[in-house]
């Protein structure tokens, strides 16, 4: 009975390491010296400890599309994406993530009082209808790209803030 407990209780355990590695979380290096010490019946103590790190896309991906916050309450999609960035701002990723959504964020802001000034000239009404079309098309393809990893600045935005873009990864085969 216990020799048949035990083999349930390691195939939970390599079940729940295939997730990590199906996340990214784990390479597939990692995932094999692992499953080999689960089934070589090597007790929790005497493995090394393996640090794993998770990455923030999902908290990233957050911080972007809390921009559409301001469509509810104004200023609320300035406010919230900044407690968000600053409360995770010792994290690289989340870092650059959050400069990326206040550079769009401070010149969006800035593009915004410069199409109100120009409503009197009727040209601001079809500039202010841009600025909403872009907010909402820019807002999107940033959170995707930050739930892949990707770091980038979003078009037309002010570089306020110096950030450290990586470049888009292509996947032979897979129309982007």
């Amino acid at each position: 009975f216990y020799h048949s407990q035990g083999l349930i209780m390691d195939l939970d355990q390599i079940e729940k390491l295939n997730d990590l590695k199906q996340k990214g979380l784990l390479s597939e290096e990692e995932f094999q010296q692992a499953k080999a010490r689960i089934l070589n019946g090597q007790p929790e103590a005497a493995q090394p400890q393996t640090v794993v790190s998770t990455n923030n896309y999902d908290y990233a991906l957050i911080l972007h599309l809390t921009q559409f916050c301001s469509w509810l309450f104004p200023f609320l999609g300035l406010v919230v994406p900044l407690i968000l960035w600053q409360s995770k701002k010792d994290d690289p990723y989340i870092n650059e993530q959050g400069k990326v959504v206040m550079n769009w964020l401070f010149s969006s802001l800035i593009y915004a009082v410069v199409s109100i000034i120009l409503c009197f000239v009727v040209i601001g009404i079809f500039m202010l209808l841009a600025l909403a079309v872009c907010s909402i098309v820019f807002t999107i393809m940033g959170a995707m790209d930050a739930n892949k990893g990707v770091i980038k600045n979003y078009p037309m935005a002010i570089k306020f803030f110096d950030v450290k873009e990586t470049p888009r990864v292509v996947t032979p085969g897979v129309q982007q």
